[in-house]
């Protein structure tokens, strides 16, 4: 059940300021928040299929001291409780901690360490990663999840493809191509594909793969380029005979 939910999960209050040390000697100061997500079950899914509700927020961030760019950005995933418990003591909240890490959040990282790994281009390259439990947050005891990764250049594409000129959508769909192959040459293949989980550099006529909290390696017929791709991602459409063989046909 998709829930609504009305809190503000990170606080600025509590989070503009503060500092970050990764295991690897870098430090952080988060600067701004770009956004924040949640993902809420009731207190019935809870019990009977262990779900964990989840926020996530997404931070621009500076550099305090160690290796890396002057700014990054860090994701954070945190367990939150299920919504009937927000307004309970924080001894009541704490009974349903999951101190694990998150499949989405370790799955992302994973992808990154592969991809950084293989000097890909085409996606953010991961500076650090940690794993700690919450003492004093939504859920003592429960998870809280940071990775810190490149901070790319240009406009997710979601928002600006359908402004966009038939030339520059041209353009998109030729970097994209070229982001997809290299992403997949280099062992991961996008598990959640969407014109929302791509960044777009029009200046330097690159385009970059985002958020890799699903991800699978490729096999050798999923790695082979298919335009049916642009589709998918949301860069083209079927016309109205609905031909997704024949892009002559598309609406591009």
């Amino acid at each position: 059940m998709k829930l609504r939910s009305y809190i503000v999960w990170f606080d600025d209050n509590d989070y503009i300021g503060l500092e970050l040390a990764f295991p690897g000697g870098s430090v952080w100061k988060i600067v701004r928040k770009i956004k924040e997500t949640k993902v809420l079950y009731t207190e019935r899914e809870h019990e009977l299929y262990k779900a964990t509700s989840e926020a996530r927020a997404t931070f621009e961030c500076s550099k305090v001291a160690g290796n890396g760019p002057p700014t990054a950005l860090i994701k954070i995933h945190m367990q939150v409780p299920y919504l009937e418990a927000a307004t309970k003591e924080p001894s009541e909240r704490a009974k349903q901690a999951d101190p694990e890490i998150p499949y989405l959040a370790s799955s992302e990282a994973e992808a990154l360490s592969i991809l950084t790994e293989a000097k890909c281009t085409s996606s953010p390259y991961l500076i650090d990663w940690m794993h700690r439990q919450q003492i004093d947050g939504w859920v003592p005891g429960g998870y809280i999840h940071y990775i810190a990764m490149e901070m790319l250049p240009g406009v997710t594409v979601c928002y600006h493809f359908h402004r966009m000129e038939r030339q520059e959508r041209d353009e998109l769909r030729d970097a994209f191509k070229k982001a997809w192959i290299e992403c997949v040459s280099c062992g991961v293949e996008h598990g959640d594909s969407g014109s929302q989980n791509l960044i777009w550099d029009r200046e330097r006529q690159k385009c970059y793969l985002i958020d890799f909290e699903n991800f699978r390696c490729p096999t050798s017929k999923s790695r082979i380029w298919r335009d049916i791709q642009y589709i998918g991602w949301n860069l083209a459409e079927a016309g109205n005979d609905g031909d997704y063989d024949d892009m002559s046909t598309w609406i591009l």
